[in-house]
């Protein structure tokens, strides 16, 4: 599942005309960068929840070939925990990726879905979260993050690249949507329910990572990736 449903407040005046996961990274809609990492894992089938301008977000997604795409619209953004328990009918029985839409990753050696998939135990575990590294994370907001990223439930980690935070790309089970609250809440009310029953666990990132939250995250992102022939990438 792509989380695609939020106004993008801080992305104003260019979200006043377009929903944020259409806006230009590097050539391309954002949204469209984590599409092809999907696509480079072998990923067919994406449940994307969608509001603000949700015609246009739909309209560039069923224009957009090599996936089956299924929508969950929200009349208003219910938030990340909220998208996912309205999503729930879509999401099916197993485990899945969950990947927020305002993200961009480069692999280094072994790629983050191969090593989230790699390490997922759904006997143990009910969310398995990417982290990484906060001195380089570029576009990252002040926040506590790095409070679900600890040494005893980071498989790999390093006190020389702590502390951490949340990557927004992950594995959960659908089953802890089963209790969840209707309405608007964040993920982060999953996250402490499952951290309480030792059941979320953590696998930092190798590779850059970028959020592009803002005009100027998106610029500092726009500047790097041309540094490495990033704009090359393409969804699909």
């Amino acid at each position: 599942m792509i989380l695609a449903a939020g106004y993008g407040v801080r992305l104003r005046p260019l979200t006043d005309r377009m929903p944020k996961p259409l806006a230009p990274v590097a050539g391309q809609p954002m949204i469209g960068w984590a599409l092809a990492r999907l696509a480079a894992y072998g990923i067919k089938e994406v449940v994307v929840n969608v509001s603000h301008h949700k015609d246009q977000l739909v309209a560039w997604l069923r224009a957009n070939s090599g996936f089956e795409f299924r929508i969950s619209e929200e009349a208003e953004p219910l938030e990340t925990g909220g998208g996912l328990k309205k999503a729930a009918p879509l999401l099916g029985n197993e485990p899945f990726f969950v990947v927020n839409s305002d993200i961009i990753w480069q692999d280094e050696g072994e790629p983050a879905l191969e090593r989230l998939a790699r390490h997922w135990d759904g006997a143990a575990m009910d969310f398995l979260l990417l982290a990484q590294s906060k001195t380089a994370a570029v576009g990252h907001d002040k926040g506590e993050d790095q409070l679900f990223v600890t040494e005893a439930n980071t498989i790999g980690w390093s006190e020389a690249q702590a502390p951490y935070i949340i990557a927004g790309i992950g594995i959960m089970h659908p089953r802890v949507l089963a209790g969840a609250p209707d309405g608007k809440f964040s993920v982060k009310v999953l996250w402490l329910e499952a951290m309480k029953r030792k059941r979320l666990f953590c696998v930092p990132h190798q590779g850059r990572w970028f959020q592009t939250g803002t005009i100027e995250d998106i610029r500092k992102a726009e500047a790097l990736l041309a540094g490495v022939g990033g704009q090359g990438e393409r969804a699909g």
